[in-house]
Protein backbone atom coordinates (compact mmCIF):
# COMPACT_ATOMS: atom_id res chain seq x y z
CA UNK A 1 0.00 0.00 0.00
CA UNK A 2 1.41 3.59 -1.16
CA UNK A 3 -0.52 7.17 -0.32
CA UNK A 4 -1.11 9.28 -2.95
CA UNK A 5 -2.26 12.90 -3.25
CA UNK A 6 -4.84 13.75 -0.78
CA UNK A 7 -3.45 11.99 2.47
CA UNK A 8 -7.16 10.59 3.37
CA UNK A 9 -7.12 8.45 0.81
CA UNK A 10 -4.66 5.07 0.62
CA UNK A 11 -3.99 3.22 -2.64
CA UNK A 12 -5.03 -0.51 -1.34
CA UNK A 13 -4.68 -3.60 -3.75
CA UNK A 14 -6.24 -7.27 -3.36
CA UNK A 15 -5.87 -10.21 -5.79
CA UNK A 16 -6.99 -13.44 -7.05
CA UNK A 17 -6.03 -15.79 -9.52
CA UNK A 18 -9.26 -17.61 -10.92
CA UNK A 19 -8.67 -20.86 -13.31
CA UNK A 20 -10.62 -20.41 -16.06
CA UNK A 21 -10.19 -18.55 -19.46
CA UNK A 22 -10.15 -14.77 -19.51
CA UNK A 23 -13.14 -14.57 -21.68
CA UNK A 24 -15.11 -16.56 -19.16
CA UNK A 25 -13.11 -14.69 -16.09
CA UNK A 26 -14.50 -11.16 -17.86
CA UNK A 27 -17.72 -11.97 -18.65
CA UNK A 28 -18.27 -12.73 -14.95
CA UNK A 29 -16.65 -9.59 -13.81
CA UNK A 30 -19.07 -7.97 -16.20
CA UNK A 31 -22.32 -9.25 -16.51
CA UNK A 32 -25.32 -7.81 -14.76
CA UNK A 33 -26.67 -11.66 -13.35
CA UNK A 34 -23.13 -12.87 -12.70
CA UNK A 35 -22.19 -9.54 -10.14
CA UNK A 36 -25.40 -10.47 -8.84
CA UNK A 37 -24.27 -13.95 -7.60
CA UNK A 38 -20.58 -12.64 -6.43
CA UNK A 39 -20.67 -9.34 -5.22
CA UNK A 40 -20.90 -9.61 -1.31
CA UNK A 41 -18.67 -10.38 1.18
CA UNK A 42 -20.32 -12.21 3.71
CA UNK A 43 -23.05 -14.66 3.96
CA UNK A 44 -25.27 -12.20 4.89
CA UNK A 45 -25.69 -9.89 2.21
CA UNK A 46 -26.45 -10.10 -1.48
CA UNK A 47 -26.66 -7.94 -4.01
CA UNK A 48 -30.23 -7.37 -5.69
CA UNK A 49 -29.77 -5.05 -8.61
CA UNK A 50 -27.22 -4.79 -10.78
CA UNK A 51 -26.63 -2.44 -13.96
CA UNK A 52 -23.36 -2.42 -16.41
CA UNK A 53 -23.04 -0.62 -19.55
CA UNK A 54 -19.69 -1.10 -20.01
CA UNK A 55 -18.07 1.24 -22.63
CA UNK A 56 -16.03 4.50 -21.26
CA UNK A 57 -18.02 7.22 -20.14
CA UNK A 58 -21.17 4.53 -19.84
CA UNK A 59 -22.61 3.98 -15.97
CA UNK A 60 -22.94 1.24 -13.59
CA UNK A 61 -24.55 -0.06 -10.67
CA UNK A 62 -24.73 -2.25 -7.47
CA UNK A 63 -27.48 -2.49 -4.32
CA UNK A 64 -26.06 -4.31 -1.69
CA UNK A 65 -28.68 -5.46 1.21
CA UNK A 66 -28.47 -7.59 4.02
CA UNK A 67 -30.64 -10.58 3.73
CA UNK A 68 -32.84 -9.49 6.43
CA UNK A 69 -33.37 -6.33 5.10
CA UNK A 70 -31.84 -4.17 8.15
CA UNK A 71 -29.47 -2.22 5.57
CA UNK A 72 -28.88 -1.50 2.33
CA UNK A 73 -26.35 0.73 -0.18
CA UNK A 74 -25.75 1.42 -3.80
CA UNK A 75 -22.57 1.08 -5.67
CA UNK A 76 -22.53 3.28 -8.47
CA UNK A 77 -19.83 5.01 -10.90
CA UNK A 78 -18.62 5.38 -13.72
CA UNK A 79 -16.36 3.49 -16.72
CA UNK A 80 -13.45 5.80 -17.74
CA UNK A 81 -11.08 3.36 -19.43
CA UNK A 82 -12.31 -0.30 -21.22
CA UNK A 83 -9.42 -2.61 -22.65
CA UNK A 84 -11.71 -5.94 -23.41
CA UNK A 85 -9.90 -8.61 -21.61
CA UNK A 86 -7.56 -6.62 -19.96
CA UNK A 87 -8.11 -3.52 -17.83
CA UNK A 88 -11.31 -1.84 -16.57
CA UNK A 89 -10.91 1.85 -14.54
CA UNK A 90 -13.96 3.64 -12.89
CA UNK A 91 -14.65 6.63 -10.73
CA UNK A 92 -17.17 6.39 -8.32
CA UNK A 93 -17.52 9.75 -6.45
CA UNK A 94 -14.26 11.31 -5.70
CA UNK A 95 -12.65 7.86 -5.60
CA UNK A 96 -11.28 5.86 -8.11
CA UNK A 97 -10.59 1.96 -8.90
CA UNK A 98 -8.53 -0.16 -11.58
CA UNK A 99 -8.80 -4.04 -12.29
CA UNK A 100 -6.57 -5.61 -14.08
CA UNK A 101 -6.96 -8.92 -15.46
CA UNK A 102 -3.52 -11.12 -16.12
CA UNK A 103 -3.58 -14.18 -18.04
CA UNK A 104 -0.82 -17.13 -16.41
CA UNK A 105 -0.05 -20.70 -16.15
CA UNK A 106 -2.56 -21.32 -13.41
CA UNK A 107 -5.26 -19.27 -14.60
CA UNK A 108 -5.93 -15.30 -14.65
CA UNK A 109 -5.03 -13.13 -11.96
CA UNK A 110 -7.57 -10.48 -11.39
CA UNK A 111 -5.89 -7.49 -9.39
CA UNK A 112 -8.16 -4.74 -8.12
CA UNK A 113 -6.60 -1.36 -6.31
CA UNK A 114 -8.84 1.05 -5.39
CA UNK A 115 -9.03 4.43 -3.05
CA UNK A 116 -9.62 4.04 0.37
CA UNK A 117 -12.61 5.83 2.12
CA UNK A 118 -12.05 7.50 5.56
CA UNK A 119 -15.27 6.19 7.51
CA UNK A 120 -14.01 2.38 8.11
CA UNK A 121 -10.14 1.32 9.22
CA UNK A 122 -7.76 0.24 5.85
CA UNK A 123 -7.73 -3.37 7.49
CA UNK A 124 -11.93 -3.34 7.29
CA UNK A 125 -11.68 -2.26 3.88
CA UNK A 126 -8.96 -4.42 2.49
CA UNK A 127 -10.43 -7.31 3.74
CA UNK A 128 -13.86 -6.73 2.56
CA UNK A 129 -13.09 -5.95 -0.83
CA UNK A 130 -10.45 -8.96 -0.77
CA UNK A 131 -13.28 -11.11 0.53
CA UNK A 132 -16.04 -9.87 -2.77
CA UNK A 133 -12.93 -10.79 -5.28
CA UNK A 134 -12.79 -13.99 -3.43
CA UNK A 135 -16.43 -14.73 -3.66
CA UNK A 136 -15.72 -14.00 -8.07
CA UNK A 137 -13.53 -16.66 -7.76
CA UNK A 138 -15.58 -19.38 -6.20
CA UNK A 139 -18.51 -18.09 -8.39
CA UNK A 140 -16.16 -18.34 -11.71
CA UNK A 141 -15.01 -22.10 -10.14
CA UNK A 142 -18.77 -22.99 -9.22
CA UNK A 143 -19.93 -21.81 -12.75
CA UNK A 144 -17.07 -23.82 -14.98
CA UNK A 145 -18.32 -26.73 -12.99
CA UNK A 146 -21.83 -26.41 -13.29
CA UNK A 147 -20.88 -26.22 -17.37
CA UNK A 148 -22.43 -29.66 -18.93
CA UNK A 149 -22.55 -30.14 -22.92
CA UNK A 150 -25.30 -30.73 -24.61
CA UNK A 151 -26.40 -34.28 -25.95
CA UNK A 152 -27.21 -32.78 -29.30
CA UNK A 153 -24.94 -29.59 -30.53
CA UNK A 154 -25.26 -27.43 -34.07
CA UNK A 155 -22.01 -27.17 -34.96
CA UNK A 156 -21.74 -24.13 -37.35
CA UNK A 157 -18.36 -23.42 -39.62
CA UNK A 158 -16.84 -19.99 -40.06
CA UNK A 159 -14.03 -18.46 -41.83
CA UNK A 160 -12.76 -16.76 -38.71
CA UNK A 161 -15.43 -14.92 -36.95
CA UNK A 162 -17.25 -17.15 -34.62
CA UNK A 163 -17.22 -15.09 -32.21
CA UNK A 164 -18.61 -11.77 -33.72
CA UNK A 165 -20.92 -14.18 -35.26
CA UNK A 166 -22.45 -15.45 -32.02
CA UNK A 167 -22.22 -11.80 -30.10
CA UNK A 168 -24.32 -10.67 -33.33
CA UNK A 169 -27.11 -13.58 -32.40
CA UNK A 170 -27.30 -12.94 -28.70
CA UNK A 171 -27.77 -9.29 -29.67
CA UNK A 172 -30.19 -10.20 -32.14
CA UNK A 173 -32.58 -12.71 -30.67
CA UNK A 174 -34.53 -13.66 -27.27
CA UNK A 175 -33.67 -16.61 -24.94
CA UNK A 176 -29.56 -16.26 -27.19
CA UNK A 177 -25.85 -16.18 -25.34
CA UNK A 178 -22.25 -16.47 -25.63
CA UNK A 179 -20.99 -19.18 -23.63
CA UNK A 180 -16.93 -20.36 -23.39
CA UNK A 181 -14.48 -19.38 -25.93
CA UNK A 182 -11.92 -21.89 -26.64
CA UNK A 183 -8.71 -21.44 -28.31
CA UNK A 184 -6.00 -23.07 -30.48
CA UNK A 185 -3.92 -25.07 -28.40
CA UNK A 186 -1.59 -25.28 -31.32
CA UNK A 187 -1.34 -24.37 -34.84
CA UNK A 188 -3.86 -25.50 -37.35
CA UNK A 189 -4.19 -25.04 -40.93
CA UNK A 190 -5.98 -21.50 -41.17
CA UNK A 191 -4.94 -20.15 -37.36
CA UNK A 192 -2.29 -19.68 -34.96
CA UNK A 193 -2.05 -21.39 -31.24
CA UNK A 194 -4.29 -19.04 -29.24
CA UNK A 195 -6.43 -18.40 -32.26
CA UNK A 196 -10.19 -18.50 -31.18
CA UNK A 197 -10.90 -21.76 -32.32
CA UNK A 198 -14.36 -22.63 -31.48
CA UNK A 199 -17.06 -20.28 -29.47
CA UNK A 200 -20.20 -21.98 -27.56
CA UNK A 201 -23.86 -20.16 -27.83
CA UNK A 202 -26.87 -20.30 -27.98
CA UNK A 203 -29.73 -19.44 -30.57
CA UNK A 204 -33.35 -18.82 -29.35
CA UNK A 205 -32.66 -21.60 -26.92
CA UNK A 206 -30.68 -24.13 -29.57
CA UNK A 207 -27.15 -25.02 -28.57
CA UNK A 208 -24.50 -24.41 -31.29
CA UNK A 209 -20.54 -24.43 -31.58
CA UNK A 210 -18.99 -21.95 -33.77
CA UNK A 211 -16.18 -23.42 -34.81
CA UNK A 212 -13.35 -21.17 -37.09
CA UNK A 213 -12.08 -23.75 -39.65
CA UNK A 214 -10.97 -21.11 -42.11
CA UNK A 215 -12.78 -20.56 -45.78
CA UNK A 216 -12.52 -24.61 -47.05
CA UNK A 217 -16.10 -24.79 -46.94
CA UNK A 218 -18.96 -21.98 -47.87
CA UNK A 219 -22.74 -22.07 -46.10
CA UNK A 220 -26.14 -22.50 -48.36
CA UNK A 221 -29.56 -23.26 -48.11
CA UNK A 222 -28.97 -26.46 -47.41
CA UNK A 223 -29.15 -25.13 -43.68
CA UNK A 224 -30.88 -22.38 -41.93
CA UNK A 225 -32.02 -21.41 -39.03
CA UNK A 226 -35.88 -20.88 -38.37
CA UNK A 227 -37.04 -18.31 -35.54
CA UNK A 228 -40.63 -18.03 -35.38
CA UNK A 229 -42.08 -14.42 -34.97
CA UNK A 230 -45.58 -13.27 -33.47
CA UNK A 231 -45.99 -10.12 -35.68
CA UNK A 232 -44.90 -7.40 -38.42
CA UNK A 233 -43.18 -5.95 -35.85
CA UNK A 234 -40.93 -8.86 -34.41
CA UNK A 235 -40.71 -9.76 -38.12
CA UNK A 236 -38.89 -6.33 -39.11
CA UNK A 237 -36.85 -6.41 -36.61
CA UNK A 238 -34.96 -9.31 -37.13
CA UNK A 239 -35.10 -9.29 -40.89
CA UNK A 240 -33.67 -5.76 -40.47
CA UNK A 241 -30.88 -6.98 -38.02
CA UNK A 242 -29.77 -9.38 -40.46
CA UNK A 243 -30.06 -7.61 -43.54
CA UNK A 244 -28.79 -4.28 -42.04
CA UNK A 245 -25.58 -6.10 -40.54
CA UNK A 246 -24.02 -7.17 -44.23
CA UNK A 247 -26.56 -9.87 -45.05
CA UNK A 248 -28.75 -9.86 -47.82
CA UNK A 249 -32.21 -10.68 -48.73
CA UNK A 250 -33.71 -13.60 -50.03
CA UNK A 251 -37.22 -15.06 -51.27
CA UNK A 252 -40.16 -16.30 -48.92
CA UNK A 253 -38.86 -15.15 -45.55
CA UNK A 254 -35.51 -15.77 -46.23
CA UNK A 255 -32.38 -14.12 -45.64
CA UNK A 256 -28.22 -15.09 -45.26
CA UNK A 257 -26.10 -13.21 -42.50
CA UNK A 258 -22.97 -11.35 -43.02
CA UNK A 259 -21.43 -14.37 -42.40
CA UNK A 260 -23.48 -16.42 -45.60
CA UNK A 261 -25.60 -18.66 -42.59
CA UNK A 262 -29.31 -18.86 -43.86
CA UNK A 263 -31.90 -17.38 -42.09
CA UNK A 264 -35.76 -18.13 -42.07
CA UNK A 265 -37.99 -15.57 -40.54
CA UNK A 266 -41.14 -16.88 -40.08
CA UNK A 267 -44.34 -15.27 -38.77
CA UNK A 268 -46.44 -18.20 -36.76
CA UNK A 269 -49.11 -16.83 -39.24
CA UNK A 270 -47.87 -18.23 -42.32
CA UNK A 271 -46.88 -22.06 -41.00
CA UNK A 272 -50.17 -21.57 -39.25
CA UNK A 273 -52.26 -20.91 -42.85
CA UNK A 274 -50.08 -23.99 -43.92
CA UNK A 275 -50.65 -26.64 -41.65
CA UNK A 276 -54.82 -25.63 -41.90
CA UNK A 277 -54.30 -27.32 -45.77
CA UNK A 278 -56.32 -26.75 -48.32
CA UNK A 279 -57.54 -23.43 -50.24
CA UNK A 280 -56.07 -21.61 -47.31
CA UNK A 281 -52.84 -23.13 -47.40
CA UNK A 282 -52.81 -22.65 -51.29
CA UNK A 283 -53.37 -19.11 -50.96
CA UNK A 284 -51.01 -18.37 -48.52
CA UNK A 285 -48.46 -20.03 -50.10
CA UNK A 286 -49.54 -18.46 -53.28
CA UNK A 287 -48.60 -14.62 -51.46
CA UNK A 288 -45.85 -16.12 -50.14
CA UNK A 289 -44.19 -17.17 -53.40
CA UNK A 290 -44.04 -13.46 -54.34
CA UNK A 291 -42.63 -12.40 -51.39
CA UNK A 292 -39.10 -11.49 -49.78
CA UNK A 293 -39.54 -10.46 -46.37
CA UNK A 294 -43.55 -11.98 -45.11
CA UNK A 295 -45.78 -9.66 -45.22
CA UNK A 296 -47.76 -10.29 -42.35
CA UNK A 297 -51.47 -8.33 -43.38
CA UNK A 298 -50.91 -10.11 -46.79
CA UNK A 299 -50.85 -13.50 -45.17
CA UNK A 300 -53.69 -12.86 -43.16
CA UNK A 301 -55.41 -11.70 -46.29
CA UNK A 302 -54.79 -14.34 -48.23
CA UNK A 303 -56.34 -16.68 -45.55
CA UNK A 304 -59.37 -14.61 -45.29
CA UNK A 305 -59.54 -15.59 -49.37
Amino acid sequence: MEAIGDPTFTWLKVETTVAAPIEQVWRAYTTPADIMNWNAASDDWHTTKATVDLREGGAFSSRMEAKDGSIGFDFAGTYTKIVEHKRIEYAFGDRKAEIEFTPGPKGVTVRVTFDSEPTHSIEQQQGGWQAILDNFARHVKAKSKERTVAKNTICVWYDKDAEAAARFYAETFPESSVGAIHRAPSDYPFGKAGDVLTVEFTVAGIPCLGLNGGPAFKHSEAFSFQIATDDQQETDRYWNAIVGNGGQESACGWCKDKWGVSWQITPRVLTDALAAGGDEAKRAFEAMMGMKKIDVTAIEAARRG
